[in-house]
């Protein structure tokens, strides 16, 4: 880390720090992920993802250290915080906004699945925002690649969970890492089946859904209930606070229905998403299905 200046922290999770940093002798700044060790498997996991991924809607990886004490992640850094903190500000945006983030979300999705990658538990807090308010896929630690069992590859590297060798606690501890966060979690993936395409769909669904609407289509802060929710129950309609604010159009309606499909099977496909009219022919598909119009990799 001698390569780089900390300046002052701009965010904290769960045995996480993240600085605002420069490289020395350069005016590029940086944002520095200081984290525990025992977070070797998710930081590792991240890395292997994105190393080579350059796209405008995913932050860009940079390089790691690992010092006596702590991992050190150097990636793109992001000056608008998070989708999340930006909805609990605002409590609810607009449907054009929500459209011009949604193309960001497509775009970026669209492309870590070109990519074979799942991202698994797609959620607002990892979501960044940077200049002019382009959205950036963040924090691939629980994604995995297209038909990996990400249990398999964390016993693999390694937790070091200090103070507990019981291997059915290790197990377990395992199995809760790699859930993901419920209120965004598909009711297939509650159910058994893998993590997929469609279940990131799903949590897109949400996504678009939450950024309308200031809040989750499932919300409760009972487990048990949440659950029968996301299994049986369809989401109320979306609306914002205040009486006098529009309600939404009937076209982003029908996109969140076909997102929302109990059954994946039934569920939105890229192909029918990328055409749906709530986007206004915002990507022009090809042959191989790519987002051509949005799609800046390099």
């Amino acid at each position: 880390m001698e390569n780089f200046i900390l300046y002052e922290e701009i965010g904290r999770g769960n045995k996480t720090v993240v600085y605002k940093g420069r490289r020395k002798g350069t005016i590029n700044f940086v944002a520095i992920l200081c984290t525990d060790k025992c977070k070797r498997a998710e930081i590792t996991n991240w890395v292997r993802l994105t190393h080579e991924i350059r796209h405008k809607n995913i932050v860009t990886f940079y390089e790691w250290y690992e010092t006596s004490n702590h991992l050190w992640l150097v990636v793109e850094l992001c000056t608008g915080g998070s989708l999340e903190m930006l909805v609990a500000q605002d409590e609810y945006l607009p449907e054009n906004v929500v459209k011009e983030f949604g193309i960001d979300l497509v775009t970026g999705l669209h492309h870590v699945h070109d990519l074979g990658i799942i991202f698994c538990d797609l959620t607002p807090r990892k979501i960044l925002l940077e200049g002019p308010g382009t959205l950036k896929f963040s924090n691939f630690c629980l994604a995995r690649a297209e038909g990996e069992n990400l249990e398999e590859f964390f016993a693999l590297i390694g937790t070091e969970e200090p103070g507990d060798n019981s291997a059915e606690s290790t197990k377990e501890n395992l199995k809760n890492k790699v859930r993901g966060s419920l209120a965004y979690t598909a009711p297939e993936v509650i159910k058994g089946a893998d993590f997929s395409i469609a279940s990131d769909l799903w949590s897109l669904g949400c996504l678009l859904y939450e950024m309308f609407s200031g809040r989750p289509p499932f919300n409760s802060e009972n487990i048990t209930e949440l659950t029968e929710q996301i299994l049986h129950e369809d989401p109320v309609l979306p609306r914002q606070k205040g009486s006098a604010l529009l309600k939404p159009s009937s076209d982003f309606l029908n996109l969140l229905d076909s997102l929302f499909q109990k059954d994946p099977q039934k569920r939105s496909t890229w192909a029918q998403l990328l055409k749906h009219p709530f986007w206004q022919g915002a990507f022009i598909q090809t042959p191989t299905n790519s987002v051509s119009s949005q799609d800046t990799n390099c």
